[in-house]
């Protein structure tokens, strides 16, 4: 009798605590979830002072590899051709010298799945300011490369790239009136 009472008084002691703990952790979720919308503003602002990664990048050569990376990885996993033509890419067209070593770099930047465009506008400033118009357009025949190296470009990633293109070539807009006052 006293061993069947000991065990009832353990198994209702396990009870006890997986019920206080399921309560703690329901009491935590629920200031988690009250707290998102700080949570959100302190993410923002914290990348409004410092930037996100993507926008801290300042080598072009890192950000181009970056962007054939994530056009591949938009739709599927890299494939081995696709990868063999991105460090082919970077060996002859890029000059990289540590081919591994950035490729694993630039990986660490990239998402599966992630839409092109993502990555692509926060290093569209730093392809426009360091890449002459010849670069650019090598850039853009890079891409269309990577992008067709195990199979057809997606639509997506023919978007992609048209996107790109007309964004990163195209002139930066004129103003037709100048502080100055003149509005012709």
């Amino acid at each position: 009798m006293a061993f069947l009472l000991a065990v009832a008084a353990i198994i209702a002691g396990i009870l006890f605590w997986v019920l206080r703990a399921h309560g703690t952790v329901k009491q935590i979720r629920e200031i988690d979830h009250d707290t998102k919308g700080f949570q959100r503003r302190a993410r923002s602002t914290i990348e409004g002072i410092i930037g996100t990664p993507l926008q801290r990048v300042r080598d072009p050569r890192l950000a181009a590899v970056i962007l054939m990376i994530q056009l591949v990885r938009t739709g599927s996993p890299v494939t081995a051709s696709e990868k063999n033509r991105i460090l082919t890419l970077m060996k002859d067209n890029l000059g990289v010298e540590d081919v591994e070593g950035t490729f694993e770099r630039a990986w660490s930047y990239t998402e599966p799945r992630r839409p092109f465009s993502l990555a692509a506008d926060p290093l569209l400033p730093l392809l426009r300011e360091a890449l002459t118009e010849a670069e650019r357009r090598d850039l853009v025949d890079m891409l269309g490369s990577v992008a067709g190296a195990h199979s057809a470009p997606s639509e997506l990633q023919r978007e992609g790239i048209v996107r790109l293109k007309r964004r990163l070539i195209a002139e930066a807009p004129r103003l037709a009136a100048t502080r100055s006052g003149d509005f012709g």
